[in-house]
């Protein structure tokens, strides 16, 4: 036992040392996954020092009801098994700390507190192996038990926020619709139960914080979470929809997850606009804002109230035996006497099944024979059903001529024919019913005029002639570029619309197309070199699209040798050099993959030359990320350099790209150095970046990133 004991000590000595020296270096650390796995156990060990010292300090105290002995004996074996697990809890939770997003503040305490744990654990070994003072021994094992309620405070202001603990008695503003804001009413709960533990001052993943409305607003490395009036396009609701074990989730998966009525709720809210002031009763109504709020206020969706029949319910014997493979009969909602039909399977339709109903025609109230091989003749049996309100006949074979059968239908609110043979001389009859609110009509013989003259005649029915019933004008979507990554000189671009009939104009000079002198796509076309592109689709009857905008990268000339004159980041090594000619396109949101090579404490530097006769370089072409809110902008300025040798150069073009003024999307955009005429056996680029982040940026005074996927030579 003393020879283990020994190599314990020794263990533990070494990570406190290890410790000490990561501290100092951390910032060039880039940690291989299996120690980011190692790092994710910090929660799971982090509690064995915890219960152990609090199993000791109950010893301790009534060590003298138990032999003296054996009481010292299980105090050494547990404080060397405090002392292991505290280090191993610390050097587990720095791996951790590299991994995410935290507050400096708070892992900045957490983390030495940590390590200061650990050394007084150490301590508290050999002071008891060596039997020394007692007093000494107390003392440090106070200060470790006083350093260790410090340790967990701060770790869990990272794990649950700040105020964690006292939140539950602290004081609280009630909060009504008349004294708040929609956003403090009913936005801000939902992101504080859902989102606020990883997006705080103490504990921002992606540099977002949500806790404090200014830096929210500004948003995180990926800029705003949202695109006002956008819900769809806007990156946090898509996190919410992402599978459960994508790395992108949120919240992560083991944290509590929001709701199906929370997150239409945080959509009614940007598609209202985002608004923080915003009082709710000053939406209308209407509102989906206002209504989501309502239901959430009741913990349950709103809803009309549950019509009352005055029929008695049918015998459920009776029901359940006219339930075949073919036809359903159900309830139409819990405890209602009402009925629903459903029929399957056009080849399995029996017209007895549809006859069988009379023996529920009092409480049939729905029935749906879409696709079924329906005739007139068989409408009359249907006008037995005399409570019926919605009648669903798409696709069957209704002609129209026993459409007079439905006359006795008085409480007929829904009626659909879509793509039967109908036309428009038999619609009078139902169209008169005195509850009919819809008639759906779309791939049918009814004509948009007779559609109209119908609507004149008959104003309190909508009369549907389209799937959709909207008949407003609609705007086209995007065209799309079919081809990927980098193309190759003189290979066919080539465009695409979704819908046919779309013509695309587009244009190469950077203006914006239009639908009348722009050019038209009716062939593929090539470039030599990389070339932006922009592009939309217009349709006869809808509004054109926007206009889509692409990076034709093309590959150019490539050097014989090519090398970084300065390392990249630890942190973004990419593959090397290569990253810059493997024809790998990068994500501007995700800087960590490999395509990416990342630049901040040094400016990019790279050295070029050609075996043999110099070709004459003409124009350089540097693709990089635009992630402002990621701090990586444009280069402050690029300087290419040329000469007969590495070490006899000379500044042949210097460039001063223009900077953001706003956050603006994320996307992987080009810098073009137009050369002049040259022919040098060596070129040397230097991009430089932006020494401080401008003030209106989260992150204002800080030192921006370069990041460049590619670099093209032509």
């Amino acid at each position: 036992m003393n020879k283990l004991s020994r190599v314990l000590v020794n263990v533990i000595f070494c990570i406190q040392v290890l410790l000490l020296f990561l501290i100092f270096v951390e910032d060039r650390i880039s940690l291989p996954p299996l120690l980011q796995v190692v790092g994710r156990m910090h929660p799971l060990i982090l509690h064995i020092p915890i219960g152990i010292i609090i199993f000791l300090v109950v010893l301790i105290l009534i060590q003298k009801q138990i032999n003296h002995a054996y009481s010292q004996q299980v105090i050494g074996i547990g404080l060397l098994v405090t002392s292991l697990s505290a280090s191993l809890a610390a050097l587990f939770g720095f791996f951790l700390s590299l991994q995410s997003d935290y507050g400096g503040g708070a892992l900045l305490q957490h983390k030495i507190s940590g390590v200061l744990l650990s050394w007084l654990c150490y301590f508290l070994v050999l002071w008891h192996e060596s039997g020394k003072k007692r007093f000494v021994f107390f003392s440090v094992g106070a200060a470790a038990c006083v350093v260790l309620v410090f340790a967990g405070h701060t770790g869990s202001i990272l794990t649950h926020g700040e105020n964690f603990l006292f939140e539950p008695i602290a004081p609280h503003i009630v909060l009504t619709a008349d004294n708040a804001s929609a956003y403090q009413f009913a936005i801000a709960p939902i992101l504080e139960k859902k989102c606020y533990t990883c997006h705080n001052a103490s504990k921002a993943k992606s540099k977002l914080i949500m806790t404090d409305l200014a830096k929210f607003k500004a948003g995180g490395e990926h800029g705003k979470p949202w695109v006002e009036g956008k819900p769809e396009e806007s990156r946090m609701i898509k996190a919410f929809y992402l599978p459960l074990d994508n790395d992108e989730h949120m919240p992560p998966d083991g944290k509590p997850q929001l709701t199906a009525l929370e997150i239409a709720t945080l959509k009614s809210w940007i598609k209202s606009g985002a608004d923080f002031v915003k009082k709710l009763d000053e939406f209308p109504a209407e509102d989906s804002l206002k209504i989501r709020v309502a239901a959430l206020m009741s913990k349950g969706p709103v809803q009309e109230p549950a019509k009352v029949y005055a029929f008695d319910p049918a015998d459920e014997r009776m029901v359940e035996k006219m339930n075949t493979p073919f036809v359903t009969v159900a309830p139409l909602y819990i405890n209602s006497p009402a009925l629903r039909a459903d029929f399957y399977v056009r080849k399995g339709f029996d017209i007895r099944s549809l006859e069988h109903l009379k023996d529920v025609s009092d409480q049939l109230v729905v029935l749906n024979l879409s696709k079924m091989p329906v005739a007139d003749k068989d409408l009359s049996t249907i006008s037995t059903f005399k409570n019926l309100e919605v009648l669903n006949l798409n696709f069957t074979g209704i002609q129209g001529q026993g459409l007079r059968s439905l006359e006795k239908l008085d409480h007929l609110r829904t009626l659909s024919l879509s793509g039967t043979a109908v036309s428009s001389r038999y619609l009078g009859p139902v169209l008169k019913l005195p509850q009919l609110q819809e008639l759906f009509v779309w791939s049918t013989r009814v004509t948009l005029a007779q559609k109209d003259s119908l609507s004149k005649l008959y104003p309190g029915v909508t009369i549907a002639l389209t799937q959709f019933n909207d008949e407003s004008i609609l705007k086209l979507s995007r065209p799309m570029l079919v081809n990927e990554g980098v193309i190759k000189s003189g290979e066919d671009i080539i465009f695409r619309h979704p819908m046919p009939g779309v013509t695309i104009r587009y244009t190469i000079d950077g203006s914006d197309p239009d639908s009348l002198t722009s050019k038209v796509y009716d062939q593929p076309f090539s470039f030599d070199k990389t070339t932006v592109v922009k592009a939309k689709g217009c349709k006869d009857g809808w509004y054109c699209s926007e206009p889509m905008e692409v990076i034709c990268y093309v590959k150019g000339k490539t050097p014989d040798h090519l090398e970084l004159l300065s390392p990249p980041d630890p942190q973004y090594p990419g593959e090397g050099v290569q990253s810059l000619t493997d024809g790998r396109k990068g994500v501007a949101d995700v800087l960590k993959e490999p395509s990416w090579l990342g630049y901040r404490k040094e400016p990019l530097a790279v050295g070029f030359s050609f075996d043999g006769k110099a070709p004459e370089l003409k124009e350089i072409v540097l693709s990089f990320a635009r992630n402002v809110g990621g701090y990586s902008l444009p280069p402050k300025e690029i300087e290419v350099w040329g000469g007969p040798s590495k070490d006899k150069l000379k500044l042949i073009k210097k460039v001063v790209p223009e900077q953001p003024k706003d956050y603006g999307p994320l996307k992987v955009d080009m810098l073009s150095i137009p050369l002049p005429s040259s022919a040098f056996n060596y070129y040397k680029l230097v991009a430089t970046q932006v020494p401080k982040l401008p003030k209106w940026h989260n992150g204002k005074g800080e030192r921006s990133w370069v990041f460049v996927d590619e670099m093209f030579w032509y």
